[in-house]
C-alpha cells in the first residue's frame, strides 16, 4: 500500500512539475527564428528572388522608401502599417522573408497570413496583375484573356508550397513524372502542346517588342541633341509610350501573362513611334 502511495505521489510531482515549467517558445521577431522548426520551408525560401529582393537595391544607392517597402521585410510590414521605413536605417533591413507575409500567432487568414494571399501579392506585384487582367495602360482598351481571372499563387505556388517556382512545359530539366504548371490546370492537353505555345508566345513577344524598343533608342538620342524637336501632343504620346512600356518591362512575364494585351500594347506603340519619328527626321 506505501509503495502504491508513494508511487502515485512521485508521479504527482513530476506533472506538476511538468506543468508549472515555462515553454520555450520563439519570439518570432526575426525570420531566422523561423529556420529551427521550418528548415525545409527556409530552405524553399532561401532559393526564391524574395530572399535576394535586397540585394537588387545595392545598385540603387539613393533606394527610398518606397523602394523597400517591396524589398525588405521591414519596408513591406510599415507599408502595411501605412507607414514608411528610414532609408537610413537600411544597414539593418533583410529581404522580404517569412514574417514579412506570415504574422505567427494570427488565424484570420489561412497559413497565419497577414492578410488574403492575392492582396499579398499585389502589395508588390501590381503590375503583373494589371497585364494578367488586361487593364491600365494609357490609349489601350482593356483587353482580358483566358488568364485574366487567374490568382498569382495558382501558377506561382502550384505545388502549394514555398518554390515560389512556375514550372514550365518546356524546361527540359523538369521530370517527367512531375506537373509542370500549365498542365497541372490544363489537363485536357499534354505536356508538349503547352511546351510549343509557351516559346511560341514569347517569341510572338519578341518580335513586337523589339522593333519598338530599337526605335524608342533612336528617338532617345535625336532628342538628347535637339530636346525640343516635339511638340506637346507628340510629347504626350512618347510619354505614355515610355509607361506603357515600362508597365510591359517590370511585368517580365513576356506575353506569358497576357499576350494579346501585350501586343495591343506594342502595336499602339509602334503606331505613335512612326509619327514622332516623322517629326525629328
Amino acid at each position: 500500500m506505501f509503495a502504491c502511495v508513494l508511487a502515485a505521489a512521485i508521479i504527482l510531482f513530476h506533472v506538476s512539475g511538468f506543468a508549472t515549467q515555462e515553454k520555450s517558445i520563439p519570439d518570432h521577431g526575426n525570420f531566422k527564428d523561423c529556420q529551427p522548426c521550418h528548415a525545409e520551408k527556409y530552405k524553399m525560401w532561401e532559393s526564391t528572388r524574395h530572399s535576394k529582393a535586397i540585394d537588387r537595391l545595392t545598385s540603387f544607392p539613393k533606394a527610398g522608401a518606397d523602394c523597400f517597402a517591396c524589398h525588405t521585410t521591414e519596408g513591406f510590414t510599415a507599408n502595411l502599417q501605412e507607414s514608411k521605413v528610414d532609408p537610413a536605417n537600411k544597414e539593418s533591413f533583410h529581404s522580404v522573408s517569412c514574417t514579412a507575409c506570415h504574422k505567427p500567432g494570427s488565424h484570420s487568414n489561412p497559413k497565419q497570413l497577414v492578410m488574403n494571399s492575392e492582396k499579398l501579392c499585389l502589395e508588390c506585384h501590381l503590375q503583373q496583375k494589371m497585364v494578367l487582367e488586361g487593364k491600365g495602360v494609357s490609349g489601350v482598351e482593356d483587353t482580358r484573356s483566358f488568364h485574366s481571372a487567374v490568382k498569382c499563387v495558382s501558377c506561382h505556388m502550384s505545388e502549394a508550397n514555398h518554390d515560389m517556382k512556375l514550372f514550365r512545359p518546356d524546361d527540359p530539366k523538369l521530370p517527367e513524372d512531375r506537373l509542370d504548371t500549365c498542365t497541372r490546370c490544363h489537363s485536357d492537353n499534354n505536356r508538349k502542346m503547352r511546351a510549343k505555345q509557351l516559346p511560341d508566345w514569347q517569341e510572338f513577344y519578341k518580335e513586337a517588342m523589339d522593333p519598338v524598343e530599337a526605335d524608342m533608342a533612336i528617338i532617345s538620342a535625336r532628342l538628347k541633341e535637339k530636346p525640343d524637336m516635339l511638340n506637346a501632343d507628340l510629347k504626350a504620346k512618347l510619354s505614355a509610350i515610355n509607361s506603357n512600356l515600362s508597365t510591359l518591362r517590370r511585368d517580365g512575364s513576356r506575353g506569358a501573362h497576357n499576350l494579346d494585351f501585350a501586343l495591343e500594347i506594342l502595336a499602339k506603340a509602334s503606331k505613335d513611334i512612326k509619327e514622332i519619328k516623322a517629326a525629328i527626321n
